[in-house]
């Protein structure tokens, strides 16, 4: 007979076998079913990392970048994912900075050839460049950060360098709650430079909910998407906002170079 102990550690065992272990699908079935596939150029399409079957026509999804990369070193690109209870679909993985594991939520540049004016439709889902500037989309986000704890890092070029700004958490609601932003505090000297959580004149982007040129969510008399020509988790229209218009981040450029924005799990489980 097993002890008390015995069985809960069995029980343990289990769990995180189930937890941990990729989706095992049929990669004839699977092309159809990744909801934003369209989005990739045929060429992109034929560089997706991690769709080679193995000798019976199976791939292996996991939940997020970080799963793709716990046991063994991949390169950064694109790959197909498929959070807890949703479909799959596509995200570039950043598997270099700071340890990896990263999904890419957005990336633009100053000048950007991928235009951010867009409207509540197209924000909803991915638009741009895979590879280059563009914004995963605001349900594939809340269908990442909905089952676990995330971490994100928000890295602004100026022409005097980079700065990073981390924030212990970040999580998107669903469109029921116009995809509203939590944010968790800044970590270590982030706080210098948070202007997301930090409350002034501006307000804070933080529980705000977002904001495009057809869907007016913030806090200001004007509709700052239109305004700034972007949509963002507006609160006034000012202090942070990443479009192909402007890059801004207060205190650090008024005229950025670029920024991306990163998340991936905060602790190594597979929740």
């Amino acid at each position: 007979m097993f002890s008390h102990r015995t069985l809960s550690f069995l029980v343990l065992a289990v769990f995180m076998v189930e937890e941990c272990s990729a989706l095992t699908t049929d990669i004839s079935s699977l092309i159809n079913r990744i909801d934003n596939y369209g989005v990739l150029t045929d060429e992109q399409k034929a560089k997706v990392l991690n769709l080679s079957p193995d000798q019976n026509g199976k791939v292996r999804l996991h939940k997020d970048c970080k799963a793709i990369n716990r046991f063994e070193a991949t390169p950064s690109g694109i790959y197909v994912i498929q959070p807890s209870g949703s479909y799959p679909f596509v995200v570039y993985c950043d598997m270099d900075t700071k340890g990896g594991g990263w999904v890419v939520l957005q990336r633009v540049s100053k000048n950007s050839a991928t235009p951010f004016g867009r409207g509540w439709k197209t924000y909803k889902h991915t638009f741009g460049n895979m590879e280059n500037d563009h914004w995963l989309g605001n349900e594939y986000v809340h269908l990442i950060t909905k089952k676990g704890h995330y971490e994100v890092k928000f890295v602004i070029e100026s022409s005097l360098g980079k700065i990073e700004v981390d924030y212990v958490s970040f999580n998107v609601e669903d469109e029921t709650n116009k995809y509203k932003l939590r944010l968790g505090p800044p970590i270590g000297t982030s706080e210098l430079h948070d202007y997301l959580t930090n409350f002034d004149k501006n307000g804070t982007s933080d529980n705000m909910m977002f904001s495009a040129r057809d869907e007016d969510n913030d806090r200001d008399e004007r509709n700052c998407a239109e305004v700034v020509g972007g949509g963002w988790w507006f609160n006034q229209c000012s202090n942070v906002y990443f479009n192909d218009h402007q890059i801004r981040w207060r205190g650090v450029c008024d005229d950025c170079q670029s920024a991306t924005i990163l998340i991936r799990p905060t602790f190594e489980n597979c929740k």
